[in-house]
């Protein structure tokens, strides 16, 4: 692979996650973004190449560069480090895809049904790809009941807490659309590796979250049942198994 194509690819492929991020989570469907300073729409040139709406004179969040450079830099990386036995191209719709997930959980702090109902799809074609049927299916449903399981614990667990603090805590541990991400990370990591994609994103999770706890209190910021992203964990984590195992 050319290093300058993959760099094209890369910038290409960047654009596309923002592209995603920006209209999903807002309209569900595929159309023109739109400010979310004054809710007109951008005109293609606009968004795409002066970065600036030309009714307010916003700016596009610093988020579109990042994603640019890191997916340039994730297509670079792919050329010494391939994903399991897939080719470079095979695994750039991987990398959009999983990319778009990352960025809308981490701003929006969800995980749309829309995508994930792709995701089940699109996964477990991968799956069947890298693993063969059996291996795929297993590792769907194991990571589909485990998080299910985790999933009515941090229901259970707000509850009581809540009872114990004596008010409602609205804030909840996990989403169902974590249910979702894990099912089709199951598929595409297989069996028995979700369970490995599970144990690796709980670590990472659990010393993110601890940093971060004791950031917010010298801060004198912290507040108690503060949401952190969980998707993001899960995903590098699937990514990471495939380098690790």
């Amino acid at each position: 692979m050319n290093l300058f194509l993959s760099i094209l690819v890369g910038a290409i492929a960047g654009v596309v996650i923002n592209y995603f991020a920006d209209v999903l989570p807002i309209r569900r469907r595929f159309t023109r973004p739109i400010c979310l300073n004054c809710a007109k729409p951008y005109s293609w040139r606009d968004y795409f190449f002066s970065f600036r709406c030309k009714n307010c004179g916003q700016k596009t969040s610093i988020r579109v560069i990042l994603v640019i450079l890191l997916s340039m830099a994730a297509c670079i990386a792919l050329i010494y480090f391939p994903l399991g036995n897939l080719g470079f191209w095979a695994t750039v719709p991987i990398l959009v895809f999983l990319g778009t997930i990352l960025v809308i959980d981490i701003e929006y702090r969800i995980v749309l049904k829309e995508t994930s109902y792709f995701g089940l799809a699109f996964m477990l074609l991968y799956g069947i790809l890298l693993h063969g049927l059996l291996p795929t299916i297993l590792g769907g449903a194991a990571g589909f009941a485990i998080m299910m399981g985790l999933y009515f614990l941090g229901i259970l667990f707000n509850k009581v807490a809540g009872k114990i603090r004596k008010q409602e805590i609205d804030e909840v541990a996990l989403g169902f659309g974590d249910v979702y991400v894990t099912t089709f990370l199951g598929f595409f990591a297989g069996w028995p590796n979700i369970i490995a994609v599970l144990l690796l994103a709980i670590l990472a999770s659990g010393i993110f979250s601890l940093l971060y706890i004791l950031v917010k209190i010298i801060a004198r910021r912290y507040h108690t049942f503060s949401a952190i992203p969980y998707t993001p964990f899960l995903i590098l984590a699937a990514i990471s198994i495939f380098y690790l195992l």
